[in-house]
């Protein structure tokens, strides 16, 4: 009555433990963000072109940080908040107006078509390592410098900006509005040069100055937010979370069978099987595949190896050699040797299971000898 108890006990005892492993793996896909590679000035990407180290920073220091598409971004832009527009964020003029008339604290990016937020002028390529601040933006004064300087902007009608170079600059506000500003090169934002400079002050103070951070990219002509195209449409959100946490959850179950089990162990069986019981067994599986002349090579090979044993033949010995040797050791005539070991033809189930037999005799009487 001891076993039946012990197996369910040991039962339970697993299920226990894989459910306190699936729930575990679901705390830590929900409560642990692993950063990726991704799309340029992403604030998930950790490619040297992302910007994860800056929204890591301002998510450190309070501000929250999300990346949204202009559509979602229409209902949460106020005056608490901060706009990012990046190359990757496209609009019509409706939601454009919507997001100027928020309030919200706007900054427009490299790539981006400035045009579009009530700036006239072009971008122009320089090369330099460091741009002074030149201005008297608080901010751009704390940072009193940034570079390395791909980009300036060029403004048609006379500006101030930031960090010039000649009459272009990385940085400045627009005349009318001062809530939207555009920055030239949105490198000095990037994982790879945020270090470098000034850039890290200048980005933190600029992206950080209200308690929420928008990051806009993605398609703002559509009417359900996001892209959800595609084989994985209509799948909710805690589907991929849950399968992952499920094929953590069965990895370690599979571990920890593995480990009970351990290695495979060669262990000899209580049985001894008789040879004209094994002879007669591989006769009929050659029977089935309907080869007899395999079958009958390979009874008749055995017999000759096991007989070899002891007689000074090796398995490769000559025919003749083979027969005189056994025919005296048998006493049968070397003939009946010759015809049974080599000679005979097998050409149906009968002379197959015939040959087993004899061989079978034959093996029993030299070895009686």
């Amino acid at each position: 009555m001891s076993a039946p108890v012990k197996a369910s006990k040991t039962s339970r005892t697993t299920i226990a433990v894989l459910a306190i492993l699936t729930i575990l793996s679901l705390v830590i896909l929900l409560f642990v963000r692993i950063p990726s590679g991704g799309r340029p000035l992403s604030p998930s990407s950790t490619s040297p072109d992302g910007t994860r180290a800056a929204a890591q920073i301002l998510q450190d220091h309070g501000i929250a940080v999300q990346e949204v598409n202009p559509v979602e971004a229409v209902p949460l832009a106020g005056p608490d908040t901060t706009l990012v527009i990046d190359a990757a964020a496209y609009f019509d003029d409706d939601t454009r107006r919507a997001l100027i008339d928020s309030r919200a604290t706007i900054v427009v990016l490299e790539g981006a078509w400035f045009e579009d937020w009530g700036l006239s002028g072009s971008l122009r390529n320089i090369n330099t390592s460091r741009l002074r601040a030149e201005c008297d933006d608080p901010d751009a004064q704390a940072a009193s410098a940034i570079g390395p300087v791909g980009k300036v902007f060029e403004p048609d009608d006379p500006i101030e900006g930031c960090f010039p170079a000649g009459d272009a600059y990385v940085w400045v506000e627009l005349p009318d509005n001062p809530q939207i500003s555009f920055l030239a090169d949105s490198s000095v934002l990037t994982n790879e040069f945020l270090d470098m400079q000034g850039n890290a002050a200048f980005t933190l103070r600029k992206l950080g100055s209200q308690p929420r951070l928008y990051w806009l990219s993605g398609s703002g002509i559509d009417m359900g937010g996001r892209d959800n195209t595609g084989i994985w449409a209509g799948v909710p959100s805690w589907f991929f979370p849950l399968a992952t946490a499920l094929t953590m959850s069965l990895g370690w179950w599979a571990l920890y069978r593995g480990r009970r089990f351990g290695k495979l162990v060669a262990e000899p069986l209580p049985v001894v099987v008789p040879a004209s019981e094994v002879n007669e067994g591989r006769s009929i599986l050659y029977q089935r595949g309907r080869n007899f002349n395999h079958a009958a090579r390979a009874l008749r090979a055995g017999t000759i190896s096991r007989l070899a044993r002891g007689r000074g033949l090796s398995d490769d010995a000559h025919p003749d050699s083979v027969i005189t040797s056994l025919a005296r050791a048998s006493g049968y005539p070397p003939s009946a040797v010759a015809d049974l070991l080599y000679n005979r033809p097998i050409t149906g189930d009968s002379d197959l299971v015939a040959l087993a037999t004899e061989l079978d005799r034959f093996e029993r009487d030299i070895n009686v000898q």
